[in-house]
């Protein structure tokens, strides 16, 4: 199984030689996890009961434990369940600063027998 990789920093897909780069394994798992962290629970009707749905609930809010435990438990469980290949999510970080933090955690997956390092910034 492939797709396209999408380049989030240019907001366009990767062009090698005139043509969409193709990837596969971990590398395509790291790209599907971050379209799903970047992607705002039924914010756009093409995406139908996808992506994370704290964005939303964090404006404002102050009790850091709090963030972590809501953005632990909707990662761990949001995941595995959109991302095919993904077995267990672990072993979360989580960096505050003044809009928002960013979430690493590592990934046990079905390409590789290492963990992977998963690394997003979240703005609230």
């Amino acid at each position: 199984m492939s797709e396209f990789e999408f380049d989030f920093a240019k907001g366009d897909f990767t062009i090698v030689d005139g043509k969409a780069r193709k990837i596969s394994g971990v590398e395509m798992l790291k790209n599907k996890v971050e379209k799903l962290l970047r992607t705002e629970f039924e914010k756009y009707p093409v995406y139908d009961q996808y992506g994370m749905p704290f964005y939303g609930w964090f404006a404002g809010q102050r009790d850091r434990d709090l963030i972590k435990i809501a953005m632990t438990r909707e990662i761990t469980e949001r995941v595995p369940e959109y991302i095919e290949g993904v077995r267990q999510v672990l072993d979360f970080n989580f960096e505050f600063e003044h809009r928002g933090c960013r979430v690493s955690f590592k990934v046990k997956t079905d390409y590789s027998d290492n963990e992977e390092m998963i690394s997003q910034w979240i703005a609230f």
